[in-house]
């Protein structure tokens, strides 16, 4: 049996179909843009790489922190590095970090001689190991549906595909020649394991669904940008499943729904898939 059943606490009626309802996309936003992978030849240049984002870009969960982001060196930035005709120049994503704080923090670590990018931001916007902590206690009422509103309130109203969208398309400003490549999340939970971890599940396809479509517009005005989907290099691997690339224990906030080695390695395969990379 694994950790999640530690937490399994009872999810009030009327918060369970808030969360359900998260998973609704507002009118007028576009599905999932995959990103088409450009040919390489032995003579592409060396791409001069940028990672951008929150703890996942920082490579959290997979432990060897280097320093208070929690950057590791089994993330997928590192990982990509080690890719043939890739040079990591700068990676200054860090754990917790929205989409506000790497157009103030991060945005300026590219530049005009950047030719990949990688983004992986969005989930601190909507807080999941939030709503997960808030509604699996014992008497979840209030704080269980002031999380759950605060999270339908901010994907009903298409934020975050405005927000991602804005963010690419300043990476694209100042590195025009870059390829700019924003990555999705894993869908953490094993299906089926408990009504609360299936809604995160699916709110977390919501997002993964809203992210797109800010990459899908800035590519729309001209941006070379695309969206990496990993969810199905994940599929068997959540937790729960008995073979999670995801930390399971709750009691340990550092690596619970972080990917672990395994995960950070289908991530630069995903991207490896997705880019010019060889």
């Amino acid at each position: 049996m694994t950790a999640v059943f530690a937490w399994k606490g009872r999810v009030i009626g009327s918060a369970a179909a808030a969360i359900i309802a998260l998973v609704v996309i507002p009118a007028g936003i576009a599905g999932p843009a995959a990103a088409a992978p450009p040919s390489a030849t032995s003579s592409s240049p060396v791409a001069k790489y940028v990672a951008l984002g929150d703890s996942v870009a920082a490579g959290q969960g997979a432990g060897g922190y280097v320093d208070a982001c929690l950057r590791s060196p089994s993330g997928y930035p590192t990982l990509l590095d080690a890719a043939p005709r890739t040079n990591l120049l700068r990676n200054p994503s860090c754990s917790g970090a929205t989409i506000a704080d790497v157009a103030a923090n991060q945005l300026s670590q590219v530049n005009r001689g950047t030719t990949l990018v990688t983004l992986t931001v969005g989930a601190n916007e909507v807080d999941l190991t939030g709503i997960l902590a808030a509604c699996s206690i014992p008497e979840p009422a209030l704080e269980c549906l002031l999380a759950v509103q605060a999270a339908q309130d901010y994907l009903a109203s298409g934020q975050l595909t405005v927000d991602i969208a804005g963010l690419v398309t300043a990476i694209a400003t100042r590195s025009p020649g870059a390829e700019v490549l924003v990555t999705g999340y894993a869908i953490p939970f094993q299906p089926g394991l408990l009504p609360l971890t299936d809604q995160v599940n699916a709110l977390t396809a919501a997002m993964n669904s809203l992210i797109a479509a800010g990459a899908a517009s800035a590519a729309a005005s001209g941006v070379d940008a695309g969206y990496v989907d990993v969810t199905e290099l994940f599929a068997g691997h959540g937790v729960g499943s008995g073979a999670s690339w995801l930390g399971e224990n709750p009691a340990d906030p550092i690596t619970f729904l972080h990917p672990n080695a395994a995960g950070y390695s289908a991530y630069r395969e995903a991207l490896l898939t997705a880019s010019a990379l060889p």
